[in-house]
């Protein structure tokens, strides 16, 4: 009781700041792998201290890439971790482009590596341009609206040039 005969309001225990990455999902452990460009990716993960309590050691985070989806995973590179609960992010610079790739954030282990996530698998763009060609898939509405542009550009004359504007030839 305070001075004046009324209670104090009881103040609710002070909670941790929350992180810039903690949204709806608090409180799961998740990892992420977002590709910056053909040799950067962003390595994003929350990890509840229950899983950190259990998975105590020197961390680290793995890539794995693949040709395609049919393809065997294959080790593209690896990064030692000071501390996975106090760092959330790590740019991870990839020594080969294109194919898929996904992170995986575990432990050093005297034996190998113990995973405690994984990222799904992620595509990463080549290096140059994509030598695949193929055909549009477009509705007849949408082939029908294409051409009608086309023809359209065909017809029309262009504006002249800002060359030609100035009177120079």
């Amino acid at each position: 009781m305070s001075s004046t005969g009324h209670r104090s309001p009881t103040l609710p225990a002070a909670e941790a700041p929350p992180s810039s990455l903690r949204g709806k999902r608090y409180g799961e452990d998740r990892l992420y792998l977002l590709v910056r460009d053909p040799r950067c990716a962003l390595a994003v993960w929350e990890l509840t201290a229950a899983t950190h309590e259990r998975a105590r050691g020197r961390y680290q985070i793995r890539i794995e890439r693949r040709a395609t989806a049919k393809d065997r995973a294959e080790a593209l590179t690896q990064v030692e971790l000071p501390d996975a609960l106090a760092g959330e992010r790590w740019y991870v610079t990839l020594p080969r482009s294109g194919g898929e790739c996904r992170a995986l954030l575990g432990i050093a282990i005297p034996g190998g590596f113990e995973t405690v996530l994984t990222s799904t698998w992620v595509p990463v763009p080549p290096d140059g341009a994509c030598a695949e060609e193929s055909p549009w898939n477009l509705t007849p509405e949408a082939r029908a609206w294409l051409e009608e542009r086309a023809r359209a550009a065909r017809g029309s004359h262009a504006p002249p040039s800002s060359a030609a504007r100035f009177g120079i030839p």
